[in-house]
């Protein structure tokens, strides 16, 4: 046989398992996408993790005798995967949010008045105060003039003492 004989053989044969995985694909995806939204509730994530178990199976095509078994195996490793990675992105927040509450306000009341200042203000009295930023740092930060942070801190101070005289 020809060199050239053997690459047609071959481009043949990838052709003919390109068209028959597309033919699975065609047939599988919508119980393999339909499984994964029943595992997660979410219909772009179980479209991405269909989309990614069948690739799977495409990578694995010609050695895998069952590839319906295999795609909803991989299906729900990969969901299982995406539970663990969002139970310790959510256990981070919450130690970072743990982390960050002011070590003064043990009752609650300094940071429960900080939550309460309008947006603007609360935005530039954390990024100076709780989280020791010049002003400079949080103008550049939150993309307004100095002028304007300082403007931002002194009104923050005062609405922040005004809610805590009204505590005591």
């Amino acid at each position: 046989m020809t060199a050239t004989a053997e690459a047609c053989t071959a481009v043949a044969v990838r052709t003919s398992r390109d068209e028959e995985f597309g033919r699975f694909y065609v047939t599988e995806y919508p119980s393999v996408a339909g499984y994964c939204l029943a595992l997660t509730g979410d219909p772009a994530l179980a479209d991405e993790l269909a989309q990614e178990a069948l690739t799977e199976v495409y990578v694995r095509w010609t050695r895998l005798r069952t590839p319906r078994g295999y795609a909803f195996r991989v299906a729900v490793n990969l969901a299982r995967d995406h539970w663990r990675r969002r139970d310790r992105e959510l256990a981070t927040w919450a130690d970072l949010a743990a982390y960050a509450a002011p070590a003064g306000a043990a009752d609650g009341s300094v940071w429960d008045a900080v939550r309460r200042l309008p947006e603007p203000l609360r935005e530039a009295v954390l990024l100076h105060y709780l989280y020791d930023l010049p002003v400079a740092d949080v103008a550049t930060a939150i993309r307004r003039p100095a002028g304007t942070v300082k403007r931002r801190l002194h009104e923050g101070r005062a609405l922040l003492a005004r809610a805590l005289e009204e505590t005591r």
